[in-house]
């Protein structure tokens, strides 16, 4: 007796029904973790931003000025459209024929907000020769589109331009501030 080796159609289909429940199920969960993965390369490439310029402005013994800037030769646009990070002769931030661009980060592959709250409240970030905030500490807050607290992220950034990651310190799945208090969006 010869038998086949095959699968029938009902053995076929319930092979794929099977199989697409289980994509169903799992699906959800990789996106969720792909969304977060783009958030953590945004604060990764934000605090790289940072650390580029403060060594910039030491090396170049200027003012090193970081805003936000979609096409990357001036400043405007949002945050999360990118930054761009200039040596700023005349400190007056904004990108002057006398001036030198560093490097133009984009964040093309993050969905959602990015704020920065600092000192007299200045959106820009500026970088001085010492290689320190001119008296601009503050953070960098990062919102996923969907709202997701847990997904939130933020750079918080000394008078001495070093940036540090804001943890969750208190295990609700929610990070804190500089202050202790859970980061907020929106």
């Amino acid at each position: 007796m010869d038998k086949s080796q095959g699968l029938t159609v009902i053995e076929l289909l319930i092979t794929l029904f099977i199989l697409s429940l289980l994509t169903a199920i799992a699906l959800p969960d990789f996106e969720e973790m792909l969304q977060q993965k783009r958030i953590d390369l945004t604060a990764k490439e934000l605090r790289q931003a940072i650390e580029v310029a403060r060594t910039a402005a030491i090396t170049k013994n200027s003012i090193v000025t970081i805003c936000r800037s979609k096409q990357g030769n001036s400043c405007s646009g949002q945050w999360q459209d990118g930054v761009l990070v200039f040596v700023d002769y005349n400190a007056d931030r904004k990108l002057d024929v006398e001036d030198i661009p560093v490097r133009h980060f984009t964040f093309s592959q993050f969905k959602g907000d990015i704020t920065w709250r600092a000192f007299q409240n200045r959106q820009y970030l500026q970088i001085t020769a010492l290689g320190f905030t001119n008296y601009q500490n503050g953070n960098f807050t990062l919102c996923p589109a969907n709202g997701d607290l847990t997904q939130a992220r933020q750079l918080i950034i000394t008078r001495t331009a070093r940036v540090r990651h804001a943890q969750d310190s208190n295990g609700d799945g929610i990070r804190e501030d500089s202050r202790g208090r859970p980061v907020r969006c929106g």
